[in-house]
């Protein structure tokens, strides 16, 4: 008798939440669960972070048009610091309206822990995203930097067309 009981409480309970389950198309309000991006260069001071800690393990550059690979030496790493160095909150914007969709470089710098992607767009506009971001990326005018830290030239020069 027990046992009978047990199994018919069992089948109730699965049949509830099968039907609960299976006949939900309510949708979560996703806005709730999302939190605001902290700042524009919020994806640029963790890299900044994991560069001072240790460096890459893995550090190469993509030309997308022809996806031609090519790895960054020691010395080209210290025109990465250069670059992010020279860096300052007047260099952050939000997305520019005439940015293009596809970025002539891609930049992967691979650390112990995260993996980080910069689009190389132009001389004058770069974007800063880890490969599992939850916000939109960092987007950085390098329009008044130093030609000798601008990754666009390090990129041109590292994979020639």
């Amino acid at each position: 008798m027990k046992i009978n009981i047990k199994k018919s409480i069992l089948i109730v309970v699965c049949i509830f939440f099968f039907l609960n389950l299976s006949g939900c198309n309510y949708t979560f309000n996703k806005t709730v669960f999302t939190k605001n991006k902290p700042n524009n260069y919020y994806y640029t001071n963790l890299l900044m972070k994991d560069l001072s800690l240790e460096k890459p393990t893995e550090l190469y550059a993509l030309y997308m048009n022809f996806y031609k690979k090519k790895d960054f030496s020691v010395e080209d790493l210290s025109s990465f610091t250069g670059f992010f160095n020279s860096l300052n909150k007047d260099n952050f914007i939000e997305k520019p309206a005439n940015l293009p969709n596809k970025p002539l470089y891609k930049i992967f710098l691979t650390f112990s822990k995260n993996k980080y992607i910069i689009n190389v767009y132009s001389q004058n506009s770069i974007s800063i995203y880890p490969w599992d971001g939850e916000y939109s990326m960092d987007y950085i005018d390098t329009s008044k930097m130093y030609k000798a830290y601008n990754l666009y030239g390090l990129c041109k020069y590292l994979i020639p067309k």
